[in-house]
């Protein structure tokens, strides 16, 4: 077939559904279909090809474009949500055909798929795409505005209680495996699965004491930690005799750190909560030390509105938060 070749339709025709496809050179082909969705897919394959800038083409220039700014694994949350919402690895179109009418189709589908929250991350992704699109031509509107997701967004993940993060930890400590200390620091430490394991072996520094945290999801998120005793000896077991450049936990990426919290969970007989539920944790055992921005600072926030409304009613200081979790965590561990 000719690259310029263009479909038309779908047009309805008895009991089925008519394609028209016109070639480069003017002649006609006309095919019919027994539902207006075969045909459609018919006309979008055709017509993909023509145009030369398909769906996956535009996410793979979006997602590019993207890691020139931002961190790997903000881009890989980006292009997984984008995949999930536009199925283009299913079936690609020309984005062209990325209308108002289609937009809702694939949206409705998804929305049966996934919960509210995860609605709202990839509405939120794929206007974000949609715009960068119109900025550069390649579309006329964003079509996924106006959609909303189908339920009430939840506030914040389960969390542990006391005793149950006691549990937890003494079941890490136990252990003591690579996989075990990762999962303690996003309780002890509250910090993001995707925190743990870009750090290096260079970032736990002090003898053990400090860790710094850099390339962090936000701006706000590059900050240094003090590590908890009970932590020091066994990061500086998994750091010694390696190079700074190293991976800490090795080549793993955050849906290690989350397979091995629940794993954790397990063996402790706690209820099962992912790591941003241990950071929620991490943020509530210790709420009455301080204000909101201290804690806020503490969990690598911009500012204390998610720190609020996801994870705490009141914040504690950072250094302060970790000692206080130490003490009812711990039992008085430090």
């Amino acid at each position: 077939m000719a690259e310029t070749e263009r479909a038309y339709g779908p047009y309805p025709h008895r009991k089925r559904w008519r394609v028209i496809v016109v070639g480069a050179d003017g002649g006609r082909v006309t095919a019919t279909y027994k539902s207006a969705a075969k045909a459609q897919e018919r006309i979008d394959e055709v017509n993909a090809k023509a145009s030369g800038r398909t769906v996956s083409a535009a996410v793979d220039a979006y997602v590019k474009h993207l890691r020139e700014r931002n961190a790997s694994t903000t881009c890989d949350t980006v292009a997984f949500r984008l995949r999930g919402l536009l199925k283009s690895h299913e079936r690609d179109r020309a984005l062209s055909a990325l209308t108002v009418p289609v937009a809702r189709s694939l949206f409705a589908k998804r929305a049966t798929e996934i919960a509210p929250e995860t609605q709202h991350g990839e509405l939120v992704t794929a206007s974000a795409f949609a715009s960068w699109c119109v900025e550069r031509g390649w579309l006329r509107t964003d079509p996924f505005l106006g959609l909303k997701p189908t339920g009430a967004r939840a506030r914040g993940k389960t969390q542990l209680r006391i005793d149950e993060a006691r549990r937890f930890l003494d079941a890490c400590l136990d252990e003591n495996s690579h996989a075990s200390i990762a999962a303690a620091l996003a309780l002890l430490c509250g910090m993001r699965a995707s925190s743990i394991v870009k750090r290096t072996v260079r970032d736990v520094d002090d003898g053990a004491r400090v860790l710094w945290i850099e390339r962090d999801k936000t701006k706000a998120g590059d900050r240094h930690l003090e590590i908890p005793e009970v932590l020091r000896a066994p990061l500086a077991a998994i750091c010694a005799g390696r190079t700074g450049g190293e991976p800490l936990f090795g080549d793993v990426d955050r849906h290690w750190v989350g397979y091995h919290v629940r794993r954790m969970c397990k063996v402790a007989k706690v209820p099962i909560v992912c790591p941003h539920g241990l950071r929620g944790t991490h943020a509530s055992i210790a709420r009455e030390e301080v204000t909101v921005d201290h804690v806020a600072r503490s969990l690598g926030h911009a500012g204390t509105g998610v720190t609020s409304r996801h994870y705490i009613d009141r914040g504690v200081e950072q250094k302060a938060q970790q000692r206080a979790v130490l003490r009812l965590v711990a039992g008085g561990r430090r």
